[in-house]
């Protein structure tokens, strides 16, 4: 890495938890950083830690006291005159306000934690005053960065509501007239309170006070810096919010640039658990619904998850065009702009009479569907004109808004009952698949002659769906709709999605889903990079029937044609027909491979040259079996080297000529944790495969070949090699060392090596605790990084 391009970082209190592990995330995406620390032993200690993670080279200790303004300074000056700007600074340093170092290392008991007057102020110096005098002091240095980015580590219990004094809470809340100065007076305000005993009587926290405040203060003070300097990106974040599946930790005080979105009918459900993970990603999220009295109560409800800041409730039926017109004159006076739309709100077209007659039903029993349920054609008329009139009403008022938006997004809640095989006329089924001649008035024709059918009662004898017909051909619409609506606005992501068979009371909770699981694929949409697909019907994640057109040729290039390998031709064959049940047969062809034999390369090669002229993606995921790997005899051993090491490498000097055609080209190691270099005593291997700069493929060779000789020599623990599954180990490490080489020599690449965690699969005789598709998930995130994706 040229040094003229690397990035520098500045992270205090860092020797341990959360400022050393963002010392090491930084670095092991390319960052330079100063470790810095207090205590000087403790620090060198730590960069000692980082050595095993092969990190040397891009992490230096400093000392820093921040509450001394002298250690300040010649930090400062060390990194002037070292590196000549600072692109990161991480305000970590930070203490508690209560006698928890004279507990460490022993159980922490609440009833014996003690803060007293002088702790308290210590705290109000290191959490507040200390991020200060480091921010201004770094201030110059970091505005001559071309993106400086501040990050002060808060907690949720500097949330306002933490705080009771409404003198206080009205000075932090008021944004447009708060300054240094105000906060300075609330912290002179709480600490002459706790000299006079007088905190609860004055409204102010009793249990951890002082940090409370402390970080309260540091949420307002990240507003002001970041008011004062917009050319940077100040952001105050809390180590207490756990990630969350796909979500990061939450952003407290974002860089005045939020987010806002609206979910219908978001007062139970799925649009209640959106509403959740939304606001939990930091989006200001207007959740709406019909009944005003259980919109109020779901927000309430949702207060318990510290996400008051970031909702709001408005009332709205999708059915009634005044009220859509008032919602969105709401957003238009208060936010001035939308940018995540989530079409939700919903009926069924019928009513359950047997939860579990519906749930055997489901399952291939035979029942009578009158048995199940009944439908009307006054439900079935409500029901088309919600679930589809009713989203492109609200759709439609929003748009101008959505228009507005660096990133507009809109997620039409749909279900898998709308494919189109579930309907048997074919005239409708034509008329919605015709992706190029689609119109709006062409779906309403479509609709019309439905419900002329279902009053007339020949639903059966045209075609139409016998069970669950509106709800059906409403979802049917509903995903044509977004193809439209997608090809309308080719700058927009609009998609469709079947959250799954999730607990509500639509199905009177009968369905195998959480709430959080059914809400994860329609946030995943609501949060899709620039990059990502349109006009797409999605469902556990997976896209398919994407609107293409020559407008929107970056969608379909999201949508990847998949060569599926095996060594053996019949199982792979068996592979592609069990992936046709997902109706993904247009996608995915097979062709034979073995990793090791360099002409089933050369033939995979030639065919995908012949038939694509080009490839994207490149995953190497073929292993040797663990069974072979636990008897640790020479020859199991040079078989896994072979195919985990040697046959990744040969894939990728195969197709490297056909990646470069590629706009976006991507590689994904399928690698190991095991494959970590704390995991090889051998110091020497260690050490060659941790020194970045000078890493090669020849010494990674000298490496391997310096194993098989001892392996085959009896001497793997005398030498410091893993003497359980050794060579599996020794693999890993070498593939993750080999992607680094190429994440090197081809910058325009994005290239990384996985751990796709422990995977239940005949490998591991089905011993592990994750699902195959849960393994798969930060495969696949890698295959489709944005542009601009770092080497993991």
């Amino acid at each position: 890495m040229a040094e003229a391009k690397l990035r520098y970082a500045v992270v205090s209190g860092a020797n341990k938890g959360i400022g050393f592990e963002t010392v090491k995330e930084l670095a092991s995406n390319g960052v330079k950083v100063m470790l810095t620390a207090r205590d000087e032993k403790r620090g060198h200690e730590a960069i000692e830690r980082l050595k095993e993670y092969g990190l040397s080279e891009l992490v230096i200790f400093h000392q820093l006291d921040v509450t001394h303004s002298a250690s300040i300074a010649s930090l400062v000056h060390f990194v002037r005159t070292q590196f000549g700007k600072l692109d990161i600074l991480v305000n970590n340093a930070g203490i508690s306000g209560v006698n928890l170092d004279e507990m460490e290392g022993s159980i922490i008991k609440l009833e014996e934690l003690t803060q007293t007057y002088e702790l308290a102020e210590k705290c109000l110096t290191t959490n507040y005053y200390g991020a200060k005098k480091t921010t201004e002091a770094f201030l110059p240095l970091l505005q001559l960065s071309n993106s400086p980015r501040i990050v002060n580590v808060s907690s949720r219990g500097g949330l306002l509501k933490n705080i009771a004094s409404e003198w206080a809470k009205g000075m932090f809340d008021d944004a447009e007239n708060l300054t240094e100065e105000r906060i300075d007076e609330v912290l002179k305000e709480f600490i002459k309170d706790f000299k006079q005993n007088s905190l609860e009587n004055n409204g102010w926290p009793t249990f951890l006070a002082a940090n409370r405040v402390s970080k309260a203060a540091l949420n307002s003070y990240t507003r002001t810096v970041a008011k004062k300097h917009p050319n940077m990106c100040s952001n105050c974040v809390s180590w207490f919010c756990q990630k969350e599946s796909s979500n990061f930790s939450m952003i407290l005080n974002a860089h005045f640039e939020f987010k806002y979105a609206v979910v219908t009918g978001a007062n139970k459900g799925i649009g209640f658990g959106m509403c959740k993970k939304l606001a939990s990603s930091g989006i200001v999220v207007v959740l709406t619904a019909r009944d005003k009295e259980r919109g109020l109560k779901a927000v309430e409800k949702l207060k318990g998850f510290g996400l008051s800041d970031l909702l709001v409730f408005h009332q709205l039926d999708v059915d009634d065009p005044a009220s859509v017109a008032t919602l969105a004159d709401f957003i238009k006076t208060q936010f001035g702009k939308l940018d995540i739309l989530v079409n939700n709100a919903g009926v069924t077209g019928g009513k359950l009479l047997d939860a579990d007659a519906f749930l055997r039903k489901r399952n291939g029993e035979q029942i009578e569907w009158n048995e199940v349920g009944y439908q009307t054609y006054e439900l079935a008329e409500k029901c088309v004109e919600t679930n589809f009139y009713g989203v492109a009403r609200v759709t439609e008022a929003l748009v101008p808004l959505l228009q507005l938006s660096t990133s507009p997004r809109i997620i039409n809640i749909s279900s898998r009952a709308g494919l189109l095989k579930n309907i048997s006329n074919e005239w409708a089924r034509t008329m919605l698949s015709e992706i190029e001649n689609l119109t709006r008035e062409k779906i309403d024709g479509v609709l019309k002659e439905f419900q002329k059918d279902y009053k007339e009662g020949s639903l059966e004898i045209k075609g139409w769906p016998a069970f669950a017909s509106a709800y059906t051909m409403s979802k049917a619409a509903l995903n044509a709709y977004t193809r439209i609506m997608a090809k309308k606005y080719p700058h927009f992501h609009i998609n469709s999605v079947c959250p799954g068979f999730v607990k509500t009371d639509m199905n009177n909770n009968t369905g195998q889903l959480s709430i959080d699981e059914g809400a994860e694929t329609p946030v995943m949409l609501a949060l899709l990079p620039n990059s990502g697909p349109s006009g797409c019907f999605f469902y556990q994640g997976e896209a398919s029937n994407c609107h293409r057109s020559k407008q929107r040729d970056r969608i379909w290039d999201m949508q990847a044609f998949v060569v599926l390998t095996a060594r053996d031709e019949k199982r792979g064959i068996e592979a592609v027909e069990k992936l046709k049940e997902f109706g993904l047969s247009d996608q995915v062809v097979f062709h034979q491979l073995d990793v090791t034999d360099p002409k089933s390369i050369e033939s995979l090669a030639n065919f995908i040259k012949t038939h694509f002229g080009k490839l994207d993606i490149l995953e190497k995921v073929a292993n040797v079996d663990w069974r072979k790997i636990t008897t640790q005899n020479y020859e199991s051993a040079e078989a896994g080297i072979r195919t985990n090491y040697y046959g990744a490498k040969l894939m990728c000097e195969a197709f490297i000529p056909l990646l470069e055609l590629s706009n976006s080209p991507r590689i994904v190691n399928v690698s190991s944790s095991m494959g970590k270099l704390e995991k090889i005593p051998n110091e020497w291997a260690r050490g060659v495969l941790s020194n970045v700069e000078s890493l090669t493929e020849e010494k990674v060779d000298e490496v391997l070949n310096n194993f098989l000789k001892d392996f085959k020599e009896g001497s793997l623990e005398t030498k410091g090699w893993p003497h359980i599954f050794s060579a599996y180990v020794v693999s890993k490490a070498a593939l993750t060392a080999y992607t680094r080489i190429l994440a090197k020599k081809y910058p325009s690449f994005c290239i990384n090596a996985v751990c796709p965690g422990f995977v239940k699969t005949d490998l591991n005789y089905n011993t592990g605790y994750i699902s195959v598709d849960e393994g798969a998930e930060s495969v696949v995130r890698l295959a489709l990084l944005p542009d601009g994706g770092k080497f993991l």
